[in-house]
């Protein structure tokens, strides 16, 4: 039998549980909520407390416990602040790419606000593959290391990489 309640209830517990690590790294680092500064792990401390306060301000009629309409009402807050925050990302984004604020994007304007490919220098790409450091690539050196890489993954030495030797390295990354 589908249950939502119980599925939601596990989501918001979820949320708030993924809250309370991130915030406490956050407040410790001084680093605002998109944080540029190295951002510290959080001391179990730090966790504990932050599940606290998350506990206590979901148990909105104060019992020690949580029921499913608490849940529910977190999650209701939790999804109403998250598209709160996207929709602000979006104007941001909009005005933005908005060249000459007419409340439209053009396709010019759509366009102009892709962002460009970016590539090595080629010198580093030379240098990279240039095992005799000639400052040229041969051919086989330019075939060396992805061939080498095939053969790492072609771990039954069959000349085909199958589909469970893909997964396998997958796994492995």
């Amino acid at each position: 039998m589908y249950r939502p309640l119980a599925h939601s209830g596990r989501a918001a517990l979820a949320l708030v549980a993924l809250f309370a690590l991130t915030v406490p790294a956050r407040a410790q680092s001084g680093a605002p909520a998109g944080g540029t500064a190295a951002q510290q792990p959080p001391t179990r401390a730090q966790v504990s407390a932050q599940l606290d306060a998350n506990f206590k301000a979901i148990d909105t009629n104060g019992d020690k416990s949580l029921n499913a309409a608490e849940i529910e009402a977190a999650q209701a807050r939790s999804v109403a602040q998250a598209k709160a925050t996207i929709a602000q990302r979006l104007e941001a984004e909009f005005a933005r790419m908005d060249g000459n604020k007419d409340g439209q994007l053009s396709l010019a304007e759509f366009k102009a606000a892709a962002p460009d490919p970016k590539t090595a220098p080629a010198s580093e790409l030379l240098g990279q593959i240039d095992r005799n450091k000639d400052g040229k690539v041969s051919l086989e050196e330019y075939r060396a290391t992805p061939l080498a890489n095939f053969d790492r993954l072609d771990t039954n030495k069959d000349g085909t990489i199958s589909a469970q030797e893909q997964s396998a390295a997958r796994a492995n990354k």
